[in-house]
């Protein structure tokens, strides 16, 4: 399941370079924000997910639906413009450790020293992949990934804040929510919008935001309560080596040998920041069995 997911995201890297040939950046970011936050507000509606909240948390709302999706779409679709979906992939991977940091900062989390290495290492490996002939080439469409990357890493800081009393399930719907709410009515009066494309290209926009980012997102999160949050990280930084390939097989791009060097060392840094000491050892089943029996409780006592 855990690879099916990445199979899907890495294949929207390049659903999305093909949909920036048809729409705008702006459009893009705002259409995907509204079909997802109407799928989401569906299942919430049709689970009785929905709560009454708070003032502190509809303020922690408004900032991670700005940060965290409008900003962060804007950032990656206007990215993808000028950059590749392998760069896109890659730079998104060092998610976790911009994650980490923020958690440092503002939750005040601890910074390993095996985090600090697995960082080095990483940013290493983004250094082999951007560079041309051992020179660093760093174009506008890569900074604005980073900044994609960044604000997505602030977003799940927000998750962290609101999941005291919410479930992800109900922040998610909610974000986004009141994303669209913000980001549509601007889009509708200062972007052109060309609304007479064919029904195919409407119908692979639609799916690839449904598919793309709310089913996997579901799937994900049930097989990553299964196999735990550190066997999951070590499975979602293939996505760049799958992006990579279908990026190769489709549009017939040249890998190179420097790419690879590069992809290892940013998963090699990840897998290393991101297991933990007793991750091989014998126990290791009868914490996922007790994470699983916890999850349930959960689960359940939500639905009650």
């Amino acid at each position: 399941m855990l690879l099916l997911c990445v199979f899907i995201w890495a294949g929207n890297y390049l659903a999305r370079q093909f949909l920036l040939e048809k729409f705008s950046p702006l459009f893009l970011s705002a259409f995907s924000l509204t079909v997802i936050s109407i799928f989401f507000c569906l299942l919430a509606f049709l689970t009785k997910s929905f709560v009454r909240l708070k003032r502190k948390e509809l303020l922690l709302f408004c900032f991670a639906s700005l940060i965290g999706l409008v900003a962060n779409q804007i950032f990656l679709f206007t990215g993808l413009k000028y950059s590749t979906a392998t760069n896109a992939s890659l730079i998104f991977s060092l998610s976790p450790l911009i994650t980490a940091g923020l958690a440092a900062v503002f939750l005040n989390e601890k910074i390993t020293l095996r985090m600090i290495i697995g960082s080095s290492i990483a940013i290493l490996g983004i250094f082999f992949v951007l560079s041309v002939n051992w020179k660093f080439v760093f174009n506008i469409g890569d900074l604005l990934l980073f900044g994609a990357t960044a604000t997505f890493s602030c977003n799940l800081i927000f998750v962290r804040m609101l999941s005291k009393r919410l479930s992800t399930f109900i922040i998610t719907t909610y974000s986004f929510m009141i994303s669209a709410v913000i980001f549509d009515p601007f889009i509708l009066v200062s972007s052109p919008i060309n609304w007479n494309h064919s029904f195919l290209v409407w119908g692979f926009a639609v799916l690839s935001v449904i598919i793309g980012q709310g089913v996997t997102s579901m799937i994900w999160n049930m097989a990553m309560n299964t196999v735990g949050a550190a066997r999951s990280a070590i499975v979602l930084n293939l996505q760049p080596l799958m992006t990579m390939l279908l990026t190769f097989l489709i549009y017939q791009t040249a890998v190179t040998v420097q790419q690879m060097v590069g992809t290892a060392l940013v998963f090699v840094g990840i897998i290393f920041s991101a297991v933990q000491k007793g991750f091989f050892s014998k126990e290791q089943p009868e914490l996922v069995a007790r994470r699983m029996v916890k999850t349930n409780d959960m689960i359940n006592k939500e639905m009650r």
